[in-house]
């Protein structure tokens, strides 16, 4: 354009009208660089939980060793935001419902093998922890009917897992199905009817799954859960820092590049 200028091909004002966008882009580009090192600052973030889930990220390395750098890169990235938002997942759940996150894992791996959901197992035990403490003489009953004990020695509510999987093995052995169903409602809530499956063998093939995950190394530490946990909110960051480089940077210097 210089050239151009100095044989006379271009005006000043054309020549001037350049310079002004040349100035305006430069702008343009150092908000963006100002957006972008706000972005990376978020990824130092998440890089530094990455580092603490060190034996998680050894097995996805042994697990994606063989394949090209570029799709196990893919790959560790989608397990991570995978893991990130199943994290997520399971703490919920532990918080609605007050059972551990260790159960919740455990019922969640049996549930994909059994004929039930595992909401249908978390809503049932949620219910049943809520009975623990009800004063209706009709819930007081089924405890004292199933032979349960909801309070210890000292009069101290009971572990809530322990006492749903005594529950479940005390409803099998009722031998009327009417007055099992009856005592399952009324501990269990709407849900007891889908929770036959478990309730007919009294839930022993729902602590040997538990327990098979448990072997398998399948159940994430409270530790593990929160730092993938943490990781997903790192990339909910991203997502909002990338957004935001784009509205305030990306839209004004498509506006001036494009025409050129």
């Amino acid at each position: 354009v210089q050239e151009q200028f100095k044989k006379g091909e271009i005006s000043q004002q054309q020549y001037d009208a350049l310079q002004r966008e040349i100035i305006e882009t430069e702008n343009q580009l150092n908000k963006l660089e100002s957006a972008a090192n706000q972005s990376n600052a978020a990824l130092n973030k998440i890089e530094a939980v990455a580092n603490n889930i060190s034996g998680g990220a050894q097995k996805v390395a042994d697990a994606t060793r063989g394949i090209s750098v570029a799709a196990g890169g893919a790959a560790v990235g989608m397990l991570g935001m995978s893991a990130g938002a199943a994290a997520d997942d399971i703490n919920t759940l532990a918080k609605q419902s007050g059972f551990g996150t260790d159960e919740i894992q455990k019922w969640q791996y049996a549930a994909d093998r059994m004929d039930v959901s595992v909401e249908t197992i978390i809503s049932s035990a949620r219910k049943m922890k809520k009975n623990m403490v009800s004063t209706s003489k009709d819930t007081i009953a089924a405890w004292e009917e199933l032979g349960v004990a909801v309070t210890d020695s000292n009069g101290e509510l009971r572990d809530s897992t322990t006492v749903f999987y005594e529950a479940v093995d005390a409803l099998a052995k009722v031998e009327n199905e009417t007055q099992r169903d009856t005592l399952a409602m009324q501990l269990f809530g709407k849900s007891a009817d889908e929770m036959a499956g478990i309730i007919d063998d009294g839930g022993t093939a729902l602590k040997e799954m538990g327990a098979e995950a448990e072997a398998s190394g399948l159940i994430l530490s409270q530790d593990a859960l929160d730092g993938a946990n943490a990781f997903n909110d790192g990339l909910d960051t991203l997502k909002a820092k990338a957004q935001q480089a784009f509205f305030s940077s990306g839209a004004a210097l498509a506006e001036n590049l494009l025409p050129m």
